[in-house]
């Protein structure tokens, strides 16, 4: 593990807790909000286990955690509701929050590459082809 990557995951675990406990304040729909967060909290549990067994590169640490953003400020507003998509509404004069495509972009994209990842370093596959930036 990289001395950079040593220093930055703590600070992603502490950013992602503190963003957790924030969204969890007040939250619009109590149920909306487990349903979206239990995967960040799930998540978490399951990264500082196999932290030391099965390390992901720093890229996809990174990932995960904007994902989970994504998902704990959808979980606090409701999709529907999230002050940044209608900052965006406005912007480009939409007919409504499009919030919810940004969140099932995540929902699509990161979970591909946390499995790709996977699969180059348990399986007989090989890097390379468009997905070049990810090293292992």
């Amino acid at each position: 593990m990289s001395r950079i990557q040593c220093h930055e995951n703590p600070l992603l675990v502490a950013l992602t807790l503190v963003a957790l406990a924030a969204s969890g304040i007040a939250p619009v729909d109590r149920l909306t909000w487990w349903m979206e967060t239990l995967p960040v909290m799930l998540g978490l549990l399951l990264l500082f286990a196999t932290r030391r067994t099965f390390p992901l590169t720093p890229l996809v640490y990174r990932l995960l955690f904007v994902h989970g953003l994504i998902l704990m400020l959808g979980g606090h507003y409701t999709y529907a509701r999230v002050p940044v998509g209608f900052w965006v509404q406005d912007a480009f004069d939409l007919a409504r929050n499009h919030y919810d495509r940004l969140g099932h972009l995540a929902q699509g994209f990161v979970p591909a590459i946390l499995t790709r990842e996977i699969l180059l370093r348990q399986t007989p596959l090989k890097p390379g082809g468009w997905l070049f930036f990810l090293t292992t």
